[in-house]
């Protein structure tokens, strides 16, 4: 069984010309005047290698947020001290 990958929303600004619509092949992209979504399902090494993707391309990146996904777990706290 495969594990639920988080859903995150990537928004940009301005429209995307059909060459730069391309290099996001498989997702989600839609334009909603002057900002274009991208939304997919991304574990932490695909959603950076799609920002590193955006950088490249030269897009002007607006937001990136996770919309769903499994709860996250919480940061490790580090081992315990006891008192002295």
């Amino acid at each position: 069984m495969r594990a639920q990958l988080p859903i995150y929303e990537i928004r940009l600004a301005g429209p995307l010309d059909e060459t730069r619509e391309a290099a996001f092949a498989g997702l989600n992209v839609a334009s909603h005047g002057q900002v274009t979504v991208i939304t997919g399902e991304f574990d932490q090494a695909a959603l950076h290698g799609l920002l590193e993707r955006i950088r490249m391309l030269g897009l002007d990146l607006v937001e990136a947020r996770r919309v769903s996904g499994p709860p996250r777990r919480p940061a490790d706290p580090g081992p315990r001290r006891s008192p002295r």
